[in-house]
């Protein structure tokens, strides 16, 4: 939008009242756009994802992008996984040579749109308990 409202002649103080961009930020986003190609003369405008797609950045990469297809996958293979920590689940990719901290795995869980719940558990019924209960039903059945 900021290249189209620039080459279409709107001033940096008119972009700023529509967008809320700041006067550095419009000028750096137009000139990197010529640098890729733009052509701001010619018309129709021919805006390609080339001309404003961010650069790669540098650094690390993030373990959540490694691990993230693997930790769903665990957790979504048998009903158990759904059970079992963070702490166990970055145990277990450990074992398998990927070294992640349990936090990483909770942050890609609550990505992947898991819950923190506790698994539901009812209480056993005894032979006691279950004649108790026929009696209860066959006194209070009328």
């Amino acid at each position: 939008m900021i290249i189209a409202y620039k080459a279409d002649g709107k001033t940096n103080h008119e972009i700023t009242g529509l967008i809320g961009a700041e006067k550095r930020r419009i000028n750096l986003i137009y000139a990197l756009a010529i640098k890729r190609g733009f052509d701001p003369a010619v018309r129709p405008l021919k805006l390609e994802t080339k001309h404003v797609e961010d650069a790669p950045r540098s650094g690390r990469p993030s373990k959540q992008q490694q691990a993230f297809k693997k930790v769903v996958n665990l957790v979504r293979r048998d009903r158990y996984g759904r059970e079992k920590t963070c702490a166990d689940i970055a145990g277990e990719l450990s074992q398998d040579g990927q070294d992640i901290l349990a936090l990483t795995v909770w942050r890609v869980l609550r990505k992947a749109g898991f819950k923190k719940t506790k698994p539901t558990r009812k209480p056993g019924l005894t032979k006691d308990i279950r004649q108790e209960r026929l009696v209860w039903c066959l006194e209070h059945k009328d």
